[in-house]
């Protein structure tokens, strides 16, 4: 082989090596594309479409289809009005209204096209030519324009020359009556955009509105609610209110008393009593002035130099003051020095008598402003307490209703009650028993009968220990080993205790084994002959506490007890009264007439 066949046979080999690295760079680069596109796709940076985007994908193209719009040709300044178009009504487009110089993507006051046609269009506070446009939401294409021309509005108002300051007063007016326009009263140097009192032109012609409370030259203001554009202004001059406040040159700390005033009886004045020092703006006992002329008025209870103020509903301010001195009460209260616990005792007092004031008893320890037993001082001097049931140093206290202060005081000692109780040792199930007690025999004291185990505080069979010693009891109808006590009608204490056995009834009944349906039966019976105990023939059936006819124990032994008219299975039951319970039974057959 010559030197160039060499040359040759090496060239066509570069070529070869070439050619197969270009297929290996190709099939790598193809799994790097497989890898990739198998991670989450990236967001592409904001406002960049990409072809790549699903969401972008989604989306059909936009139609720029032409569009129609029918409009008046003219509207009043911030109004509403319908358009009515056709288009293509692609996702977000919409109908606006702007000058018709403005690019195609400007807009304002705009509606999507999604809410139907016709749709609502606010026109611009601005006047003179516009025009209303479709444009579509993706590429800002105008479809379809239409001119018209905004109006100024027309707006007048009326009201009088000058008004008391905080008063209500009537506006006349006509305008728009666009949504959240309104009517308000300003200072007059305030800057337009800007509002004090108000009152939406809502509310119809004429409508209320209330004055300022600062004197001088001020504004009446037809604002619009769109952007607060000033279409109507009328002056008005806010003239002081003539007022005037009187009432006594001292009180007694919490007494009620007289206060007379003249002044504009604004919606929510009101008077009030404050210490001479309390900043204005701030208040204490206070009455509204729609009470009248004169009004009464509460006194506070801590002595010294105080104020009566006519204050202003609106922002608090004083509009009148007059100098008053509120003087401490001479308040006493006495009672026996010492008490039984539980017993109603009398106590004198003398004292203001304020609304809410009370007597109260406590113990010595309690800290001021809280109370135990109580009784209001309206029920006069002397007056009924009942004493506390826990023995001890305790205190009379005289207590103002206002704010609960302590006005005076006085010691007294709490000693317990001597309390005793007697009665049998044993009592029958349901049988009456008398029982001797002593005690304080206060309100509502009790003498019960319960079961051993029964929690203090409870109770069951009792009689009041108004009906003296002896007192009537009643044992329950449960045998077993149980407890007098002598009860605390205040808080159910239990001031003495004494065991009692409660013993089972011995019943026994005679009758015949079989009897004529609806026929008197003769029976014999011995038993306790408890209150409304009785005898009765039911079914066999019949559930425990039921009865047809019944005779009283109280008729004797032996005793006729009809007979059900239903032959079958009977018995005759010994019930007793207390509970309705079976305390005996023995069986009977009934059989029919013959």
């Amino acid at each position: 082989m010559n030197k160039k066949s060499r040359r040759l046979v090496l060239i066509l080999v570069v070529l070869l090596l070439l050619a197969l690295l270009a297929v290996l760079l190709v099939r790598c680069r193809g799994q790097r594309t497989a890898i990739v596109a198998g991670e989450a796709p990236k967001a592409a940076p904001a406002g960049v479409p990409t072809s790549a985007s699903p969401a972008s994908a989604a989306l059909p193209p936009e139609s720029l289809a032409p569009a129609t719009l029918q409009i008046p040709g003219h509207v009043t300044a911030g109004a509403s009005f319908d358009v009515a178009w056709t288009g293509p009504d692609n996702p977000g487009d919409f109908i606006t209204i702007v000058r018709a110089d403005a690019p195609p993507a400007h807009y304002e006051n705009r509606t999507e096209t999604r809410h139907g046609s016709p749709l609502a269009l606010l026109a611009p506070m601005e006047t003179g030519a516009f025009e209303v446009r479709y444009v579509t939401a993706r590429s800002h294409a105008v479809l379809g324009r239409a001119p018209i021309s905004v109006d100024p509005a027309k707006v007048t108002l009326a009201a009088p020359e000058q008004v008391t300051a905080g008063a209500s007063f009537a506006v006349t007016w006509t305008g728009p009556d666009n949504a959240a326009d309104h009517i308000t009263i300003v200072p007059k140097a305030l800057p337009d955009g800007q509002y004090r009192n108000h009152t939406a032109t809502a509310k119809g012609s004429p409508l209320q509105i209330i004055a300022l409370m600062d004197p001088g030259p001020a504004e009446l203001r037809y604002m619009s609610g769109q952007d607060q554009e000033v279409l109507a202004r009328r002056d008005i001059l806010i003239v002081a209110a003539g007022v005037t406040v009187a009432g006594p040159p001292q009180v007694t700390a919490g007494a009620s008393f007289a206060v007379t005033w003249t002044g504009p009886n604004n919606a929510a004045d009101y008077i009030t009593i404050v210490p001479k020092t309390l900043p204005d703006g701030q208040y204490r006992n206070h009455t509204p002035t729609a009470k009248g002329s004169p009004l009464q008025l509460t006194a506070l209870m801590e002595p010294g130099p105080a104020e009566l103020r006519y204050m202003s509903g609106q922002d608090a301010k004083v509009l009148a003051r007059r100098d008053t001195s509120i003087v401490a009460a001479e308040v006493t209260v006495a009672g026996p020095p010492q008490v039984t616990a539980g017993a109603s005792f009398a106590v004198t007092w003398t004292g203001p008598n304020n609304a809410g004031d009370y007597i109260t008893i406590v113990p010595k320890t309690l800290p001021d402003g809280q109370y135990r037993n109580h009784t209001p001082t309206t029920k006069g001097a002397p007056l009924q307490l009942t004493a506390l049931m826990d023995p001890g140093p305790a205190e009379l206290r005289y207590m103002s209703g206002q704010d609960q202060k302590v006005l005076a005081r006085r010691d007294i000692l709490i000693v317990a009650a001597e309390v005793t109780l007697a009665g049998p040792s044993q009592v029958t199930a349901g049988a009456s028993f008398a029982v001797t007690w002593t005690g304080p025999n206060n309100a509502a004291d009790y003498i019960t009968i319960v079961p051993t185990t029964l929690p203090d505080g409870q109770y069951r069979n009792r009689s009041p220990t108004t009906k003296g010693s002896p007192t009537p009891l009643i044992a329950p109808m449960d045998p077993g080993p149980a407890e007098l006590r002598y009860m605390s009608g205040q808080e159910a204490r239990v001031l003495a205790r004494r065991d009692i056995a409660i013993v089972a009834a011995k019943v026994t009944l005679d009758a015949p084994s079989r009897a004529t349906v609806a026929t008197p039966v003769t029976v014999a019976w011995t038993g306790p002959n408890n209150a409304n105990d009785y005898l009765t023939i039911v079914p066999k059936t019949a559930p425990d506490g039921r009865y047809l006819r019944r005779v009283p124990t109280s008729k004797g032994s032996p005793v006729a007890v009809e007979a059900p008219g239903e032959p079958g299975a009977a018995e005759v039951r010994y019930m007793s009264g207390q509970g309705d319970r079976v305390l005996a039974r023995v069986d009977i057959q009934l059989v029919a007439a013959p």
